[in-house]
């Protein structure tokens, strides 16, 4: 009788743990996965933390959880195959938090996202496994690589020169921006006389400028191989941070689609903080493998010509053949342009267009 009685009892505490295990695990049970930044520049280390909370009194012996890591993450989800797994197990005692953190290295420009994590745990015979899906908007922006301000000195300091020889061309009179000192080149219609009269020297009026670009980079990605366009897209970073840090306003546009909206990459001309950011997260964007929106000339044909009259354009480019290069001096008409290219073959010239190579062996541009 005693035995019956035993068995009984050990029935019974198997079939309620099967049941409690398999029905109540996941209550109270909070996850989150996230970044310690939601951007890092290609190079840099981020820290992923992972912190699963059970605020019952059902403790998780054999609490797992698994989840992919895409690149370039968008909408749609990628194959298996572009996707990192991670997958661990822990114990996840009663009223408890565990956290674990990874330190990443080596993520290369991209858009990183988590797709939902697969939570399970098992009962103490390991006779039921249940499982739940946890949304998870985990995202990292990992920002194209930068190229050193002295590798690309002799093409900033030539677009500089001729940002502010446009800048300075367009005042706008009516908008007076401040008073200085009289230069001996300045024209005596800008005296301001009441000021001059005032502090007994003659000042003149600083009129705000009518320019509203000042540096157009023209991205092209339609052609190279893959080492030669991430170039590209690291020195049309390095090309906007060395121009916004000097006060110039910049914007960019691409013939590649972005990973998130499918359109052709846009930034709209801007001199604020936020600028430079805009710019590295479109870039951190372009995913090579898609088709391009259009080859180059065609894309060329679609930028505006007020555009290009009110700024100082630079074209990025691997193709180094005559069809770019004529759409590109077609656009500019009488204009002066600039070209940065990677491509190891002899460009094809084109007047009015000062060409400057990526040179590998010493990674800098030179003419």
């Amino acid at each position: 009788m005693l035995i019956f009685w035993s068995l009984l009892a050990a029935l019974l505490l198997f079939v309620g743990q099967r049941m409690l295990y398999n029905h109540r695990w996941f209550r109270a049970l909070k996850v989150s996965i996230c970044f310690d930044s939601p951007t890092i520049t290609e190079g840099e280390t981020v820290t992923l933390t992972e912190r699963f909370e059970n605020r019952k009194l059902l403790p998780l012996p054999y609490f797992s959880y698994r989840y992919f890591v895409s690149r370039n993450y968008a909408v749609v989800r990628e194959a298996r195959g572009g996707e990192a797994e991670v997958q661990r197990r822990i114990a996840l005692p009663a009223r408890r938090s565990v956290r674990c953190r990874t330190r990443l290295n080596g993520l290369t420009r991209g858009v990183y996202g988590l797709t939902d994590v697969t939570v399970s745990t098992a009962d103490l015979l390991h006779t039921v496994h249940p499982y739940e899906q946890v949304r998870s908007d985990a995202r990292l922006i990992v920002y194209p690589r930068k190229v050193p301000v002295q590798k690309l000195s002799l093409p900033c300091q030539q677009l500089l020169g001729d940002v502010l020889t446009r800048r300075y061309a367009q005042e706008d009179p009516f908008q007076l921006r401040g008073i200085r000192q009289y230069e001996i080149y300045d024209s005596m219609r800008d005296i301001n006389w009441k000021a001059s009269a005032r502090t007994g020297e003659l000042k003149v009026n600083q009129h705000e400028y009518t320019t509203n670009e000042a540096l157009l980079i023209l991205l092209d990605l339609g052609a190279g191989t893959d080492p030669q366009r991430e170039k590209l897209i690291s020195l049309a970073s390095s090309l906007s941070r060395f121009f916004l840090h000097r006060g110039v306003m910049v914007a960019l546009l691409s013939n590649m689609r972005s990973c998130v909206t499918g359109a052709a990459v846009r930034v709209l001309p801007g001199g604020s903080l936020r600028q430079q950011a805009m710019i590295d997260t479109a870039l951190a964007q372009i995913k090579l493998a898609m088709d391009p929106v259009s080859d180059f000339p065609a894309f060329l044909r679609t930028v505006p010509v007020s555009t290009l009259r009110r700024s100082a354009t630079v074209v990025l480019s691997a193709d180094p053949t005559d069809g770019p290069m004529t759409a590109y001096r077609t656009l500019l008409g009488d204009q002066h342009g600039y070209l940065i290219s990677t491509a190891n073959e002899k460009l094809a010239e084109a007047p009015g267009v000062t060409i400057y190579v990526w040179d590998e062996e010493k990674g800098e541009v030179r003419v």
